[in-house]
């Protein structure tokens, strides 16, 4: 009896159609490696495999302990000047590069390595909301070339929310002690903020900011998601940014975030279409000289205009694009907040921190506590302090200067290691603002680290909040650090004033004074979100 092979060859039409399949599939799986695979090169260190642990074991230990992987990988590779590829949470890999490469990165052309690209691949816009809003941001680039010359304005309008927000959210209560949720509290005056410099210098705009509503003493809401980015847009970052290159085309038909953003971005839409008629209509008589907003709505309104037309009139697009601003000004900056007030409360008993933020606070801004110039933010050095020591301590981003090869013939690296198109890159920035070579006593959180340093030489800028460097990687560095750090810095001290000023704040006696502990989770640094503490209004303010 012939063997399969025998029979097969033996018939010519089953031996064309076998050498058929045959070649059909060998050219399936070129054009699946070259489309969705990144082949690295041979004298890449492979993380693990000099102590002959396997790559698989490795990936598994990164997904259940993943901060003491990047230690490991600090101290192995980082401090040696060595790359090295990297297991990450679900199929993914990345090469880290040594914190020396940090020059290298800054001035590569972003038609080589884009950081773009990257954010891209993290947050999946192309899927949440479409390839326009994914690969035409207009509005990070407006933000980044027009915003500097309007922060006071923004923050004068910011600061009329700031109030009514942290009010609702701690209570009115001079006699009691309130515990509440610190993590719900946050999101609630940070939005607020937020909604106050994006669209509150209009009638409608501050009708919208009034639908933040604080549901009781320990949970927060923001009614109907209303112009907060839809909640879908983190689902889909999740799901298909999770997911292997080759699978996102059909998830982002079929996955659990993605068909939930019609519904949520109708919702969006609906609320919004007063505030959008409104600034048209404004728009439309700009001749009669009639006030104009100045809030970050009003500059995207104005540049679709004269750009992008067709958006400018489009509800649905404008939802969008507010939508995306959102994105990027809320989440991690509730995540912040959420840590900055938990380690003034921490090390209030050993520094006097809240103290000493009130004297500053009434010193900088005199009796005037509603003029909030440049000039004010940046002589507040201890408020400063905290927030940048909070970003050294308590990073949410574990990786900085991530970009994606975009080159087609790839890139060669400092040290001759060639990259190929679709590889990703990274330094890792928590390990480093944790090395006892650069920082002393990094495990300890100092408030007043950066502010004792400035006080005895007011020149030290390179020590500021906003201030971007290799020792300083929170906000990225080089041409595409966040342009938006100005507007935070401003908001973080107004929201902070505001609550020390007015609020006693302690941890509950269950917590024995000690600050509850972030988690790692990849290489995000999670504050505890469960967190609690003890409230009470300060009665000279009620």
């Amino acid at each position: 009896m012939d063997s399969p092979y025998e029979a097969v060859k033996g018939n010519s039409a089953l031996y064309k159609i076998a050498a058929f399949v045959i070649l059909s599939l060998g050219a399936l799986l070129l054009a699946y490696r070259r489309a969705f695979t990144v082949c690295y090169a041979r004298d890449l260190p492979r993380l693990g495999k000099r102590e002959g642990v396997s790559w698989k074991a490795m990936k598994k230990r990164f997904q259940t302990d993943s901060l003491s992987v990047l230690n490991e990988v600090y101290e192995n590779y980082s401090k040696k000047g060595q790359s090295v590829l990297i297991p990450k949470y679900g199929p993914h890999d990345e090469v880290i590069l040594p914190p020396g490469s940090l020059p290298w990165i800054v001035k590569q052309p972003d038609h080589l390595l884009s950081s773009h690209a990257s954010q891209n691949d993290a947050i999946q816009l192309e899927h949440s909301l479409g390839p326009k809003f994914a690969f035409d941001a207009w509005g990070g680039m407006l933000v980044k070339s027009d915003l500097t010359a309007v922060l006071e304005t923004m923050g004068t309008i910011m600061l009329e929310q700031v109030g009514p927000a942290v009010d609702a959210a701690f209570g009115m209560d001079v006699t009691e002690w309130n515990e509440i949720d610190l993590f719900p509290a946050c999101r609630l005056v940070t939005g607020k903020a937020v909604m106050g410099f994006t669209l509150g210098d209009s009638v409608e705009g501050r009708k919208l900011c009034i639908l933040l509503v604080f549901k009781s003493s320990s949970s927060c809401a923001v009614k109907k998601n209303v112009l907060i980015c839809p909640s879908g847009m983190l689902e889909v970052a999740g799901e298909i940014g999770g997911a292997r290159k080759v699978y996102r085309t059909y998830l982002g038909h079929f996955s659990k975030g993605v068909k939930s953003m019609p519904a949520k971005l109708k919702d969006l839409a609906d609320r919004f279409v007063p505030a959008h008629t409104e600034r048209l209509q404004i728009i439309q008589s700009a001749a009669e000289k009639k006030a104009v907003p100045k809030d970050l709505l009003q500059m995207l309104m104005e540049f679709a205009i004269k750009e992008r037309t067709d958006e400018a009139t489009s509800l649905e697009d404008m939802t969008k694009r507010l939508a995306v601003s959102n994105f990027g000004t809320i989440h991690q900056t509730v995540l912040t907040l959420h840590n900055i007030l938990l380690n003034v409360i921490a090390t209030d008993k050993e520094f006097d921190t809240m103290s000493l933020l009130r004297e500053e606070f009434s010193r900088v801004l005199g009796d005037d506590e509603n003029n909030w110039t440049r000039a004010k933010v940046a002589a507040m050095l201890r408020a400063d302090s905290i927030a940048r020591e909070t970003l050294r301590a308590h990073t949410f981003l574990g990786l900085a200067m991530e970009r994606i090869v975009v080159a087609p013939n790839g890139i060669v690296t400092e040290d001759g290691i060639p990259l190929q198109k679709g590889t990703k890159i990274g330094i890792l920035a928590h390990q480093m603002q944790h090395d006892p070579d650069l920082v002393k006593d990094p495990q300890r959180y100092d408030p007043f680290r950066f502010s004792r340093q400035r006080e005895a030489n007011p020149d030290l800028h390179n020590l500021s909040f906003v201030a971007t460097s290799a020792e300083n990687l929170p906000f990225n560095h080089g041409k595409h650090a966040c342009p938006g750090r100005g507007l935070i810095d401003i908001q973080f001290k107004m929201l902070l004033s505001y609550i020390v000023k007015n609020y006693d704040l302690e941890f509950p006696e269950s917590y024995e004074g000690k600050r509850p502990a972030n988690t790692w989770f990849a290489e995000f640094g999670v504050p505890p979100i469960t967190a609690k503490i003890r409230v009470r209004r300060k009665e000279a303010s009620s």
